[in-house]
Formats: structure tokens, sequence, C-alpha cells
């Protein structure tokens, strides 16, 4: 480790990001032991976005977590409390997970669902981008989140209820560069799901795009099952 990195963890060290107890950085996930044995993991492999299984455009979400507890409050804090860093140990979780239940190179692509340009430059940051980058890298498949886009700035979905938040998001993106999708399969990423609104949206307009197959990784999710 470089001068610079070592006194950077001295003035800003590394902090599991559940209880924010200081860590040694060269941990790949900023996760403490104590936390680790608390967290709600996901058993099933994957969910379905429609309330109908297998009616809807996204062909399955891998989850993490259960979106509660310690879980809940570390999202809050990453999506609204800037701390963004906090991307590498979901991201870490995330490609771990999926390269021990899924063949990688069956992918190809990850991409993000796109926030809209002012709420971007408001939070500074967009979450789901960070993550989907770093998966990117880590299981080294193409990131092509400008392929994706939002066009209105939508109200925010964790202030309504299930079938206004279908609503707040229909007709809120556009594939870019459909013929770049066009029969490829495909790894969207979000931070959260609750309904599933979203992602369904974003894989409706990709699907119409042509592309192929799409499976959508979250950090956490307050569904049931």
């Amino acid at each position: 480790m470089g001068f610079f990195n070592r006194l950077a963890n001295t003035v800003y060290p590394a902090k599991c990001i559940f209880c924010r107890q200081i860590m040694n950085d060269d941990a790949g996930l900023h996760i403490c032991s104590t936390c680790y044995e608390k967290l709600p993991f996901m058993t099933e492999a994957f969910l379905d976005t429609a309330q109908n299984k297998g009616t809807g455009y996204c062909d399955g979400v891998m989850s993490i977590f259960h979106y509660t507890g310690i879980v809940k409050e570390s999202l809050i804090r990453f999506k609204f409390q800037n701390k963004p860093g906090y991307y590498r140990t979901y991201a870490r979780l995330i490609a771990g997970r999926l390269a021990g239940m899924s063949d990688i190179t069956q992918y190809d692509m990850v991409l993000s669902v796109p926030l809209h340009r002012k709420r971007e430059l408001s939070r500074g940051y967009n979450q789901a981008l960070l993550i989907s980058r770093f998966i990117g890298r880590e299981l080294k498949i193409p990131e092509r989140s400008k392929f994706l886009k939002r066009l209105k700035q939508t109200e925010a979905q964790s202030l309504l209820d299930g079938q206004k938040r279908h609503e707040n998001v229909q007709g809120a993106f556009i594939v870019t560069a459909p013929e770049k999708v066009g029969g490829k399969s495909i790894l969207l990423v979000d931070d959260i799901m609750t309904t599933g609104s979203t992602l369904e949206e974003c894989s409706r307009v990709l699907k119409q795009a042509g592309a192929a197959k799409i499976i959508a990784l979250v950090v956490a999710t307050g569904r049931k099952q």
C-alpha cells in the first residue's frame, strides 16, 4: 500500500458499513464479525418482479438481503446520507453470490437503473451505477449503463403505494442504443427492490429493444418471497 493510501486510511479509516466500527482496510468486505452474524440474508435463489409469477418482463431478481434492520439503516445512509463508499461491499457480495450461482459467461453486459440528471446532481452520485461498475470489474462483464436513460424525474418511489409506483415509472426510461442490446443477456442493477415496478419498467423497454434475458441484481428487497 502506497504512502498516500496509508495516509488516507489513517485520516478516513475503513468502517463496518452496518455499525461503523473501524476495520482493517485490507478486508474485502467492510462488515465486522458481530454484524455479519445478524445479517438477514435471503435464502431464495431468485425472485420474480411480477406479482403473478412468470408474467413480468424481468426474468428474475437476485437479492442479497431482506430490507430490514441494520441492512435497511445502512442502505438509507448509502443512498441519502452521503456514504457512497459502501458500494464496494455491496457489489462484492452481489458479485460473489452471482458467480456461485450462475455461469457468468452467459451474461453480455451489466447496467444500472438510471437516476434523472437533476437527482443525481443533487445526491452527488447514482448509487446503483457505483455498484454496477464494480460488479462489471469484478466479474469482467462490460458495464453499459449508458444504454439506458431516464427521461423524466419521477416522484420518489418510497413515498408511493404499489399502484402509484407502477404509474410513476411508466414511460420514464428509454434505451439509447437498441442495436447494442438486441439479443443480449443483461444484468440490471439497483439498490433496493420493493414492488419491483422500477425494475419491470426498465426490463420492459430493454425487452422491447430486443434484449433476450434480464436478471436484476439488488442489495435488498422488501418482498416476502
